[in-house]
């Protein structure tokens, strides 16, 4: 056998101990592959326990755009974290209400912080499946008005404390509509005041908004129980991403402190003085029409199947 002869012969067997995985060890594929999975998981962030007693592992940071903007009265201490399904439907629905009207900025409040956990001013929010949006707002002739901070509308949709600002119903319904139609954040709560969840069904409705998005906003929208009423912006809440053990979807209902009776106390239900209530002072009537069930049965499915938000008695917001 020639020289040449045996250094091919060399080469090739070492060119196939190189490629060939030593017995008992792993094939290195797959060593790179497992290495990139816990990777992809902590980007798409996990949600750990519930809202109002979680933490946050990874999760996607909410970044300022042209069309959307972190308020100044909440840029301090980065709390903009959160799962990425709620950090790209926030994305996606300044970006449809941009796409719409095309001075719009959306205005962001807290998410969560990047590990999740406790924030003042909150109850919730740590579990990275919470965010605070400021509602749109304009002027008497429809030009948009950028808020530094959250505003306060009354019911008649005027500003509490900015003059000449009106609460803005048509880029706030675009944003909750794209919101609720979003094909991947599963939003389970929207809560806000009751006046305002009202004139924004019936801007929907007087504007022919599609029926199915209509539904779902209203079994979303709710004032929440247990928090001040959410009349300076919008809470929204997405479920737990998919597969996530250790999510908790709900949370839950804080214990109350058992009174004893007292003499002379009045009897009767709350819903029997909050009856007597209405009769002596009714609330105002709305005009907005309820969407027809009948009609989009099949769109009412797919809200969610524990429970609407709407029908739900104890919900913790902020």
């Amino acid at each position: 056998m020639t020289v040449a002869s045996r250094l091919m012969i060399l080469g090739a067997a070492i060119a196939l101990s190189l490629v060939t995985p030593r017995a008992g060890s792993a094939d290195p594929r797959r060593h790179v592959a497992s290495a990139a999975r816990p990777a992809a998981a902590l980007r798409f962030g996990k949600s750990v326990g519930s809202p109002t007693e979680g933490k946050l592992m990874g999760g996607s940071h909410l970044e300022e755009a042209p069309y959307l903007r972190v308020l100044p009265s909440h840029a301090s201490g980065d709390v903009r974290w959160g799962v990425e399904p709620l950090v790209q439907a926030i994305d996606r629905a300044a970006r449809s209400v941009r796409a719409k009207y095309p001075d719009s900025v959306a205005s962001i409040g807290h998410l969560s912080r990047s590990g999740g956990g406790e924030i003042d001013r909150h109850r919730s929010h740590e579990s990275g499946r919470d965010a605070d949006i400021a509602f749109y707002a304009r002027n008497r002739n429809g030009k948009t008005l950028i808020p530094d901070a959250l505003t306060q509308f009354r019911e008649d949709g005027a500003a509490a404390h900015w003059k000449g600002a009106f609460f803005d119903e048509a880029k706030t319904w675009t944003f909750i509509q794209s919101l609720v139609s979003d094909p991947q954040a599963r939003v389970t709560h929207i809560f806000i005041a009751s006046h305002l969840r009202r004139r924004l069904l019936e801007y929907a409705e007087k504007n022919g908004a599609p029926a199915g998005a209509r539904i779902r906003a209203a079994s979303l929208m709710m004032q929440p129980t247990g928090s001040l009423p959410h009349d300076d912006h919008f809470h929204v809440r997405v479920a737990c991403p998919m597969g996530q053990k250790g999510c908790i979807e709900r949370p839950a209902a804080p214990k109350r402190a058992k009174h004893k009776k007292r003499p002379g106390r009045r009897r009767g239900t709350p819903a029997h003085f909050e009856a007597k209530r209405h009769k002596s002072h009714p609330p105002p009537k709305s005009t907005v029409k309820e969407p027809d069930e009948d009609s989009t049965k099949q769109i009412v499915d797919d809200v969610d199947d524990d429970a609407p938000a709407a029908v739900l008695t104890k919900v913790e917001g902020d």
